[in-house]
Formats: C-alpha cells, sequence, structure tokens
C-alpha cells in the first residue's frame, strides 16, 4: 500500500532522533515499502533547504549512504501555519500530487495538544478522499475534563478507528516481550497472583533534566508525563489476565479492566510523595514559586481477584544518578521453616529491564558451594542478542498495516486520567514536595512508602 506520512511540526530532539529514523529504517528495510513523507513546519524553506537541513540534523543518528540520499528525495516540505485554513488547502494539493490508485494518508501530529483544536478546524476545510488516519502524540492534554473535551472535539471528524494515540513506552521491544514471557510460559502465569507475589515495583529513572523544555514540564509534570501517560500502561500488562485472543480488541478489553480495577484514592499523605530538585526553579520558563514535581513514587492497588492486597509502587523522576526502567515482581517470603530459621533467604524475584539494556533476570536460591547447608541468591539473565527494533519504527509500521494493539484506545486514556484526576486537582492533603539533590537517586521520603509496609524498594544502583 502506498503511504504519505503527514508530520506536522515535529523538530528538534523528536524528529531527529526517533522520526527520521523510524522512517528512514521503514523504506531502507521495506524495499516494497511505498513511501512518501510531507514535512509540516511554518518555518519558510524550500524542499532543497529542508532536505539539507534533515541531512545534517541527523547525520549522527543515521548512517548516511546512498540509501539515505534517496530517501532524501521523497521527502517535500509544506510551510504551514496551524490556524490559517489557506495553507491546509495548499497542503492538500501537494497531497494530492503524490497521490496513487492505493493511497493512505497518515497524519502525525507531534504538537501541543492546544494545537490539536485547529488541526481539526482546519482539516475540515480539506476534502481528502482516501483512507485516513492521525497519529496523536503525547500528552492527552493535562487532566480527565481537558482529556473528555479534546477528544470530543476529534472525534467530531476522526472515528476511533482512524484515531492512533501513541505510546512510545509500550512500543519498546522489553516492554511487549512482558506479554510474550507470561502468556508463553506457563510455568510463570501459573504463579502470577496473590497467593504468590508478595509487591510488585516499577521504577523509570532519567539522568537528565528539564533544561529547555521548562515551559512544557512545568504544565504537564511527573505524574502526568510519565504517571498516566507510561507507567500504568507498563502496569496493566504485568497484571491484566490473559486475553482471549492476541488481536487488538482483546488485548484493550483485559488492559481496560485493569484500569479500572486501579486504585490511587485520595489518601495521598500514606501513597504519594512528590520531589522536586534543587534548582528546577532556576530553570528557564519556570515559575520562581512552582510545585511542579519532578520525581513522584506512588502507592497502587488492583482490586481484582488475582491481585487483590498485593501492593504496587510506582516511581519515576528526573535529574536522578542514571537512566533506568526496571519492572520487578516480588514473591513473597518462603515460611519460617527450613533454611529461613537459620540463615537470611532472599525473596524469589523477576526483573523485566526496559532500558539502558533489555533483559530478564530471574533471582533464586541455591545451596552454596561445599559442604554448608548455606544458600545464596543466584539470577539467570535473560537477553536477546539481536538488535531491536526502536520504539516508533515499530509503532510506525504498525500504523502503516492498521494494528492498534500497541496503541492507547480511548477508554483507556479516560480510565488512567480518572486514577490521578484528584492528585492533578488537589487542594486540601496535597502532597509535600520534597527537594532532592541532582544527581542523587531519589527523595528520602520516599523510602518511607514501603518502609510503612515493612518493605524496602529493590535497589540495583
Amino acid at each position: 500500500m502506498h503511504t504519505i506520512f503527514v508530520v506536522f511540526w515535529s523538530t528538534g530532539d523528536l524528529a531527529k532522533r526517533k522520526l527520521f529514523p523510524a522512517l528512514y529504517n521503514i523504506y531502507a528495510h521495506q524495499k516494497d515499502a511505498e513511501l512518501d513523507i510531507i514535512w509540516v513546519w511554518r518555518r519558510a524553506f524550500d524542499a532543497s533547504e529542508f532536505r539539507t537541513y534533515v541531512q545534517n540534523e541527523t547525520e549522527e543518528f543515521i548512517q548516511q549512504g546512498d540509501d539515505f540520499s534517496v530517501f532524501l528525495q521523497k521527502i517535500q516540505y509544506s510551510e504551514v501555519e496551524l490556524e490559517k485554513q489557506e495553507d491546509y488547502l495548499t497542503l492538500q494539493t501537494s497531497i494530492e500530487k503524490l497521490q496513487k490508485k492505493d493511497s493512505q494518508v497518515i497524519f502525525y501530529l507531534a504538537i501541543s495538544p492546544s494545537y490539536f483544536y485547529a488541526f481539526v478546524d482546519n482539516y475540515k476545510a480539506m476534502s481528502l478522499q482516501w483512507d485516513i488516519k492521525v497519529i496523536f502524540e503525547k500528552p492527552f492534554w493535562t487532566d480527565l475534563k481537558t482529556a473528555r473535551e479534546l477528544n470530543s472535539k476529534i472525534t467530531e471528524v476522526f472515528s476511533e478507528e482512524q484515531i492512533y494515540r501513541i505510546d512510545h513506552y509500550v512500543g519498546k521491544e522489553a516492554i511487549q516481550n512482558i506479554f510474550a514471557f507470561r502468556f508463553a510460559n506457563t510455568i510463570f502465569e501459573s504463579i502470577r497472583n496473590n497467593k504468590y507475589i508478595d509487591n510488585i515495583q516499577i521504577t523509570a529513572m532519567e539522568n537528565i533534566w528539564v533544561g529547555n523544555r521548562g515551559g512544557y514540564y512545568d504544565e504537564f509534570w511527573a505524574s502526568r508525563d510519565m504517571v498516566q501517560n507510561h507507567l500504568l500502561h507498563v502496569l496493566s500488562l504485568v497484571v491484566m489476565s490473559p486475553p482471549a485472543s492476541i488481536s487488538a480488541e482483546a488485548i484493550k478489553q483485559e488492559k481496560l479492566h485493569i484500569f479500572k480495577s486501579i486504585v490511587l484514592g485520595d489518601d495521598f499523605d500514606n501513597k504519594v510523595v512528590f520531589g522536586q530538585y534543587e534548582g528546577y526553579k532556576d530553570e528557564a520558563n519556570i515559575a520562581p514559586n512552582s510545585r511542579t514535581e519532578t520525581f513522584v513514587a506512588m502507592k497502587l492497588e488492583v482490586n481484582t481477584w488475582d491481585f487483590a492486597w498485593v501492593p504496587i509502587y510506582l516511581r519515576t523522576g528526573k535529574n536522578l544518578s542514571k537512566k533506568s526502567t526496571k519492572i520487578v515482581v516480588e514473591f513473597k517470603e518462603i515460611p519460617n521453616i527450613l533454611f529461613k530459621n537459620i540463615w537470611p533467604v532472599e525473596q524469589n524475584r523477576i526483573i523485566f529491564e526496559v532500558q539502558p539494556n533489555e533483559s530478564i533476570d530471574i533471582h533464586f536460591n541455591i545451596k552454596q558451594n561445599g559442604n554448608s547447608k548455606e544458600v545464596e541468591r543466584v539470577a539467570s539473565k535473560f537477553v536477546k542478542q539481536e538488535e531491536s527494533k526502536e520504539a516508533y519504527e515499530k509503532l510506525l509500521e504498525d500504523t502503516i498495516i492498521g494494528d492498534k494493539t500497541l496503541f492507547t484506545s480511548w477508554d483507556i486514556l479516560e480510565e488512567s486520567w480518572k486514577i490521578i484526576d484528584n492528585l492533578v486537582h488537589c487542594k486540601n492533603n496535597c502532597p509535600i514536595v520534597h527537594t532532592y539533590k541532582p544527581g542523587t537517586n531519589w527523595p528520602e521520603a520516599s523510602n518511607l512508602l514501603l518502609q510503612n509496609d515493612k518493605r524496602k524498594w529493590y535497589e540495583w544502583i
């Protein structure tokens, strides 16, 4: 199928690190892929100038051989002011010049959600008759109310079938592998319940600071930017029940059941810790009295028959000591018999590492060498040797073929906003914002979430 990608207004890191490499890889690896690209921006470029810009911006991220030179010729440029309807009519002409009998058009909106309204209004002026799909980059507004309003606006023009809400986290190979690990292995899936599991911990650390994205980050925060957008979706894969099939609809229904069962409540004193790194208020475009959290840790529960009473702990933050994302499933301690009443015996764990490396670790105990009856923990590490596709490449490929398995449906998105809406709008009993030093691990107060439950974070630092 011939595909025309129309990418709105994405420059900077997302474009040069992710989108251009993803589109190039689709072109280079699928020689039968018929692909054309129109890049939309408000800056005055002609096509040649824009191709030179792309070449210069991506030389660090794409091996630029002969194939890349041919790929560049597939990129056209269109200058568009998002609020000027006449620019959309000019864009329509550019799209029509590329039209073939079996063309589909995929709009990729890597723009602020505040501009989604202008796009929808002005899109109506175009009379495109082909198969149309629209990818919406996160965030999908700032709370439950604005998300509902935005979705109502979008569905005036596009059906749910046409809408692709992208979450690159779910597109990561290691996240997808959670699904296969669980449902393709009876030995592990049979112990995935509250009879055996003590707690689940999901940690996403970033060592970068806000930098020049202060205006964006001060509006969307860690709770909105990472918890609602990413970590809740990862959690759903860890605890969902087996779907009836591997179809997008069957998987969506099981994930939706989990989202409807997640409980945070409004007792934030005992369930949520906020942190803000020292110097955050000195960043560009940050209000001097900002209470925006750059770190959040929280305790959730999933009220399903197989996971009731299993505490689930999430934490994420910026300007920490390293970049690392792991999902830790800790199993219950063995009864106080045999080895444990003599020597300390560690809990069994399954650890999914998402970044910087992709692996699965299984922790168990064996007898130490020699005549001793003491036991020690060992770990089996499973690492995929071949290089994985980047998440954006996989997600764009899925959009081309119409596979929505890894995309977020509106009903799931709505439920995810419901979970944290009280936290976003808290007026009383709001979490205290603790400060922490850049380059450290996290605010000390986050340890209390687990200490109060006589547990502790699993540390791999």
